[in-house]
């Protein structure tokens, strides 16, 4: 039993920095790519939300500090780990000046693109733009060790009993403090919630507007990047 319990609390506390909310739709490449007119400046994030995106979202927030022009950061993510996420939201909360965010047609905002998307001043889409939500989970490398480990069935049940509340646990947080905020209904987080236990919810910029989710502020039609 000591070794279940020292197992288990290696593997929980290292979890907390491996657990991940990714659609794993295969956009695993990171690029930052910036377009400018007269009016606005467009910061587009394509690929996984991992190390080095808060760095280089902070960077480029940095270099516009002080142009009057609108910024707007362009996702087009699967989502990635829960902590880096919110490392960019803080990141874009810490500058002092509006910054919107858009997901264009065709464009993807899967699991922890999501909180990254509802922290723009005003949260705008395509309609036919696609947004994810589904359960956090752990990194697979934490999974697969549990299954390396030399234990009893009874002990490894235990081990993987722990790390499905775990999950849970870190899921309820996702949606209470990253989901369910400003403008965010909460009776539709709350439904949400429960619709996605084992599964992913896609759901278009159409829906969520026609839902009243309150995650998408205004609708506007783009091209596809």
């Amino acid at each position: 039993m000591s070794k279940i319990l020292g197992i288990c609390a290696i593997v929980l506390v290292w979890a907390y920095f491996q657990v991940s909310s990714g659609s794993g739709n295969g956009l695993s490449q990171q690029s930052l790519s910036v377009s400018e007119d007269k009016e606005r400046v467009v910061l587009a994030w394509n690929g996984p939300v991992l190390e080095p995106m808060s760095e280089r979202i902070a960077a480029a927030l940095e270099r516009y500090r002080t142009d009057p022009r609108l910024l707007v950061l362009l996702l087009n993510s699967p989502g990635g780990s829960i902590e880096h996420g919110r490392k960019v939201i803080a990141v874009m909360r810490a500058r002092k000046r509006p910054v919107n965010t858009l997901v264009q047609k065709a464009g993807v905002c899967a699991s922890m693109c999501v909180p990254i998307y509802l922290s723009g001043t005003q949260r705008m889409a395509d309609p036919e733009a696609r947004f994810m939500f589904h359960e956090a989970s752990l990194n697979p490398s934490v999974k697969q060790r549990i299954n390396r480990e030399k234990l009893s069935d009874d002990d490894k049940a235990r081990l993987k009993q722990a790390v499905k509340t775990f999950e849970v646990n870190a899921t309820d947080e996702l949606f209470n403090e990253d989901i369910g905020i400003r403008g965010v209904n909460v009776a539709w987080t709350e439904k949400m919630r429960g619709k996605i236990a084992g599964r992913d919810i896609w759901m278009s910029g159409q829906q969520l507007m026609d839902e009243g989710s309150g995650v998408v502020d205004r609708l506007i039609r783009t091209a596809a990047r």
